[in-house]
C-alpha cells in the first residue's frame, strides 16, 4: 500500500462541502486538502479559516495550475463540470467531479475522453454507493435473503412551496433539470450499482409551475432485468421518500436521503438492520477514491457509470 497521499484542491466551496465533502478529503486516511477556491474571495478565505486549509484563491485558473495539487474536487454547479473538469485533468490533475456529471450525455464524453488522453483519473461523487446502509441493502437483495428481486419502488414527494437553499437545483439551464436530476440521479446511480445496466422512459411535468424545472416525474425503468417505478412529486401536499425493494420472499425498505434502518420483512417477520451514517457521507467513497488513486483500486464511480445515469434523466426527461 502506497503511503503517498492525495493533496486535494476544492474548486467551489458550496454548502456540499461544508459537512458531507469537505471535511470527509480532510480526514480520510491519505487524504489532505491543501487549497479551495471560491469566486468570492472573502468567502473563499472565510471557508479556508473555518475548515483549517492553508490556502486559498478567487482564481481557478491559479488553483489549477498549482503544482502542489494532485488532484481537484469541482464542487461547483453541474453547467460548469465540463469546463473545469477538462481543464484540471489537462492541467495532470486527478478529478472527483459532483453529481450530475453534467449537463449533457456529450459533455460526459467530453470529460471522459479527457480522463483517456491525459491519463488522468475522473470520479464522479456518486457517494451512496460507499454508504454502509446503502451496502448493507445491497447485500441483503443479493445474498437472497429477500429471494429474487421483483420490483423496485422509488418513492419521493415534498410540498409545494418547498425550495432548496441553492437556486439554481431548480434551474434547469444550470442543474439540468429540477430536484429530479439534482437528488434522484442518485437513486438512478444506485440502482444500476445495485443491479446492472438501465434503460428508462418516463414522464415529467410542471405541475404547479412554480419555477422553470419540473415538479412531477415519473418512471419506468429496468436494471438489469429488474423493473423499477419511480415516482417522484415535488408539488405534494406531504413530504415522504423511500426505496424499497420488493422480492419472491420478502421486502428490504428504507429511507433514501434520510438516515434510516433497512426494515427487513420475510416469512420469518420483520427485523432492522441499522447502519448509521457517518458524520460525513463522503468519507467511505474518498476513502475509495484515494485507493483508487494511490493503489489502483477499483474507480467507485468511473465516468462510464455517471454517463449512463445522464442518459437516463434524458430519457425520462424526454416526457416533458
Amino acid at each position: 500500500m502506497s503511503e503517498e497521499q492525495v493533496v486535494w484542491g476544492i474548486l467551489g466551496c458550496g454548502d456540499v462541502t461544508e459537512v458531507k465533502s469537505g471535511p470527509a478529503l480532510r480526514g480520510a486516511s491519505r487524504s489532505t486538502v491543501a487549497s479551495c477556491m471560491r469566486r468570492d474571495g472573502a468567502k473563499a478565505a472565510d471557508y479556508a479559516a473555518r475548515h483549517g486549509i492553508p490556502r486559498w484563491t478567487d482564481d481557478a485558473e491559479a488553483m489549477l495550475s498549482d503544482p502542489a495539487l494532485t488532484a481537484i474536487y469541482v464542487a461547483t454547479p453541474p453547467d460548469t463540470h465540463r469546463d473545469y473538469a477538462v481543464r484540471a485533468l489537462e492541467a495532470g490533475k486527478d478529478v472527483l467531479v459532483e453529481k450530475p456529471m453534467a449537463l449533457t450525455v456529450a459533455e460526459c464524453d467530453a470529460m471522459a475522453e479527457a480522463a483517456a488522453r491525459t491519463g488522468r483519473s475522473l470520479s464522479v461523487a456518486y457517494y451512496r454507493r460507499a454508504l454502509p446502509r446503502f451496502e448493507a441493502l445491497r447485500a441483503i437483495v443479493g445474498d437472497g435473503t429477500i429471494g429474487e428481486p421483483r420490483l423496485v419502488e422509488v418513492r419521493h414527494f415534498l410540498p409545494g412551496d418547498f425550495r432548496p437553499d441553492q437556486p439554481w437545483k431548480i434551474d434547469p439551464a444550470v442543474g439540468g433539470g429540477g430536484l429530479f436530476a439534482d437528488m434522484q440521479s442518485h437513486a438512478l446511480d444506485w440502482l444500476g450499482y445495485a443491479f446492472g445496466e438501465g434503460t428508462a422512459r418516463g414522464l415529467a411535468r410542471r405541475q404547479a409551475g412554480g419555477y422553470a424545472a419540473e415538479d412531477l416525474v415519473a418512471y419506468v425503468a429496468e436494471f438489469g432485468g429488474v423493473p423499477a417505478v419511480g415516482l417522484c412529486s415535488y408539488a405534494a401536499s406531504e413530504k415522504d421518500e423511500s426505496v424499497t425493494v420488493h422480492g419472491s420472499e420478502g421486502s428490504a425498505s428504507m429511507g433514501f436521503f434520510r438516515p434510516s434502518p433497512v426494515t427487513v420483512t420475510t416469512r420469518s417477520g420483520t427485523r432492522e438492520v441499522d447502519r448509521p451514517d457517518p458524520p460525513h457521507v463522503h468519507e467511505p467513497f474518498v476513502e475509495r477514491v484515494v485507493a483508487h488513486l494511490l493503489d489502483g483500486a477499483p474507480n467507485p464511480c468511473p465516468p462510464e457509470d455517471a454517463r449512463r445515469v445522464n442518459a437516463l434523466l434524458d430519457a425520462i426527461y424526454a416526457g416533458l
